[in-house]
């Protein structure tokens, strides 16, 4: 079966994610998202969050390259809880400006990433910051948009073939 375009970069966006959700587990200790939860005493929350999403975001590229029904409904409800996830990240970090920050600037240090003082005061505003999350729930509507627009390829390989 030949996929679509848009399936294919769907493919390219679910095995990145996937991919930045391990990285992100694996290597938990140099991540802002890590310190900014444990610094709210929510490290266990990080860990369920985060393994949530990266088995959603593992499950939906196994759905595009194995369609069947059940795969809309999970990269949708995959690309819901990633856009919880940032709100619910963004959060955080409002409610603590100057720790996120700190946060921040400990886990580009532990990873040997320079530190300037100058974008640290340019990133870590609350209009920033919301300008970010604007952003990224913006990337979330536009792959949700294309899960919609290829409904159909899940309905599995013969129900496509004969519809594309």
């Amino acid at each position: 079966m030949s996929r679509p375009r848009s399936i294919i970069i769907l493919i390219i966006w679910f095995m990145w994610a996937a991919g930045k959700d391990l990285e992100s587990l694996a290597r938990f200790s140099t991540t802002s998202d890590y310190y900014i939860f444990s610094s709210q005493g929510l490290s266990v929350l990080f860990f369920l969050v985060a393994g949530t999403i990266f088995l959603l975001n593992a499950a939906s590229a196994w759905y595009l390259f194995r369609p069947e029904p059940v795969g809309y409904k999970v990269l949708l409800a995959t690309l819901a809880a990633s856009a919880a996830y940032s709100i619910a990240s963004v959060l955080l970090v409002l409610s603590d400006l100057s720790g996120a920050r700190e946060a921040y600037e400990i886990g580009r240090e532990v990873r040997g990433l320079p530190v300037r003082e100058a974008d640290l005061n340019a990133i870590f505003t609350p209009k920033a910051i919301g300008i970010g999350l604007g952003l990224s729930l913006l990337v979330f509507v536009a792959i949700g948009a294309l899960v919609v627009r290829n409904k159909r390829y899940f309905a599995g390989p013969e129900e496509f073939a004969t519809e594309a």
